[in-house]
């Protein structure tokens, strides 16, 4: 633990020292970019009325406040080996805590010097995720290990369909065997 804590010292006065800019790309921090998709059509949506943040994050975790977004920054905690996300649906028929999601990340935090103009800052290796399923039906990871390149690294994967009601059988009715 004494080797860790010395590591990062070493890490963060390093990051400190480096304020110049010039050469670093425009993400100075790995924070993974999660895009949205219909699992019926493998194809990007826009999900509206939504509210994203982290939970047990401290101060506002709030990244998105009832909007509607295609795609959206998780920024993982580096004092951290897990975070955590809810996606709250604000529409009036799905606004119910028993349909909200939650995807959860466990990941290793990589302390990594980027270069002399940028420094360092920290790489996330995934070493598991879970999600409810309630209307998310699945993620994916694009890459095990999150960094600074802006590009999207995560898929959540949305149902987007609703079941046929010529197959769901009217009330009192049998369904055909």
């Amino acid at each position: 633990m004494g080797k860790i804590l010395i590591y990062f010292s070493i890490v963060m006065s390093v990051v400190l020292q480096s304020c110049n800019s010039v050469g670093c790309t425009d993400n100075k921090s790995s924070i993974p970019l999660a895009g949205f998709y219909s699992y019926e059509e493998l194809a990007a949506i826009t999900v509206n009325n939504v509210s994203i943040g982290g939970v047990g994050a401290p101060d506002d975790s709030l990244l998105v406040n009832n909007g509607s977004v295609s795609q959206v920054y998780l920024p993982f905690r580096a004092d951290a080996g897990q975070s955590r996300f809810f996606i709250r649906y604000e529409d009036e028929a799905l606004n119910f805590p028993e349909l909200f999601d939650t995807i959860t990340f466990n990941y290793t935090p990589i302390p990594y010097f980027a270069s002399k103009d940028c420094g360092a800052m920290f790489r996330y290796r995934i070493d598991d995720y879970s999600y409810t399923r309630h209307l998310v039906d699945s993620v994916g990871l694009l890459t095990d290990v999150m960094t600074n390149a802006d590009v999207e690294t995560i898929r959540v994967y949305f149902r987007t369909q609703q079941p046929d009601d010529a197959d769901t059988p009217d009330e009192g009715q049998q369904p055909a065997e």
